[in-house]
C-alpha cells in the first residue's frame, strides 16, 4: 500500500502524488458508488499499486482519509448537487479582474461567504490592474479591508504585485478560484514559473473561456501548493440555510445576535439588529444590498428544489 495525495481528477481516474512521483489510479468499485464526490483533488488516499510495474505505474485508490476542510459550490446540471472543488486546503484566493471581465462584487461576496462557512481564510486577488481602476470601483474595493478582507493588487501581464502574492501563498495550500478569464492560470504560471495554457477573453461579452478544464493541484517548494480551478460564470452557494447567511458576512455577523427572532432574515422583521446597524450607518448599504441579493438567490433555488 502507498499513501499519496490526489493532484488531478478526471471522470475516469485520478493522478496521485507520492514521494515526488505521480501515479495514474482508478477508483476501487466501492468508492465509485459513494455519491458524487468520493475522491477530490487534495484528498489523501491509500493506493494499491498494480503488481510488477515500475515508476509511474497504474494503481487503484482503495480508501480516502477523512477530509479536514474543503470548499464547494452548488451545481445545477440535472438535479442540484454539491460540487467539491478541493479538500485539505489552508486558504482561498478569490481572483477577479479590473475588466475583461469586470469584477462582479456579488459573485465575490458569495465566494467569500462559501469560504467563511468552510472555516477557510480568504482574500481578494485583483488582477489586470495595468488596465486602470475606475474611481467608483476603488470606493467599493475600500470596503473590504475595513471588514478584514485583504486585497492584493497585481498584473500578470505587467509583472506587478507578484512578489506580494507569492509571499501570501508561501507555505500554504491555496485554491485560486474566480470567473473565467480573470487570469488565474497566468498568475500561477508567473508565480510558479510553469507554463499553463491560457485563452483571450471575448471582446463581445467580456466572458472568458474555460482553459482550465479540471481542478489541478500544483505542488511547489516548502509546503506551498496552488490549486487551479476552472472558471465559473456564477457561484451558487451549497448547503447554507437562509437564516445563517448573515453569520458568514463579517460586517453583519456581529449584529445578528441583537435580532429579536432567531429566524430573522434581516429584511423587514421587527427588532432586527442588522437593520438597526444599517440605519445607524455601521453597515455599508452596498454590503447590505449584496446580502439581500445572495439571500434572494438562495431562497429562489430553495423553492426550485421543492
Amino acid at each position: 500500500m502507498m499513501r499519496g495525495q490526489v493532484v488531478f481528477r478526471s471522470s475516469k481516474d485520478a493522478m496521485v502524488l507520492s514521494e515526488g512521483r505521480e501515479f495514474r489510479c482508478e477508483l476501487a468499485g466501492r468508492l465509485r458508488k459513494k455519491g458524487r464526490n468520493p475522491v477530490v483533488v487534495g484528498d489523501w488516499v491509500e493506493v494499491e499499486l498494480t503488481e510488477g510495474v515500475d515508476d509511474g505505474a497504474d494503481g487503484r485508490i482503495v480508501s480516502v482519509e477523512e477530509r479536514k476542510v474543503w470548499i464547494s459550490r452548488r451545481r445545477d446540471v440535472g438535479r442540484a448537487r454539491e460540487l467539491i472543488l478541493a479538500a485539505n486546503l489552508d486558504q482561498v484566493a478569490c481572483v477577479f479582474a479590473i475588466s475583461k471581465p469586470r469584477i462582479k462584487f456579488g459573485a465575490l461576496d458569495r465566494l467569500l461567504m462559501a469560504a467563511a462557512s468552510s472555516q477557510l481564510p480568504a482574500f481578494l486577488v485583483l488582477n489586470k490592474i495595468d488596465l486602470g481602476i475606475p474611481e467608483e470601483m476603488e470606493e467599493r474595493l475600500a470596503i473590504y479591508p475595513r471588514i478584514g478582507i485583504e486585497v492584493l493588487r497585481c498584473s500578470a501581464t505587467a509583472d506587478e504585485g507578484l512578489d506580494q502574492l507569492k509571499n501570501k501563498l508561501e507555505g500554504k495550500a491555496t485554491v485560486l478560484t474566480g470567473p473565467s478569464g480573470v487570469g488565474k492560470s497566468s498568475l500561477i504560471s508567473k508565480v510558479l514559473g510553469i507554463q499553463i495554457r491560457t485563452a483571450p477573453v471575448s471582446e463581445h461579452n467580456e466572458k472568458g473561456k474555460h482553459t482550465t478544464t479540471a481542478v489541478t493541484w500544483h505542488p511547489a517548494e516548502a509546503g506551498t501548493a496552488i490549486i487551479d480551478t476552472p472558471g465559473f460564470r456564477d457561484w451558487a452557494l451549497w448547503g447554507l440555510d437562509p437564516c445563517e447567511l448573515a453569520h458568514w458576512m463579517p460586517d453583519l455577523s456581529g449584529e445578528v445576535d441583537q435580532c429579536r427572532f432567531r429566524d430573522c432574515l434581516h429584511r423587514q422583521e421587527p427588532g432586527c439588529g442588522v437593520l438597526a446597524a444599517l440605519s445607524e450607518q455601521r453597515i455599508d448599504p452596498l454590503r447590505y444590498r449584496s446580502y439581500i441579493g445572495i439571500l434572494d438567490s438562495v431562497l429562489e433555488r430553495q423553492e426550485r428544489d421543492r
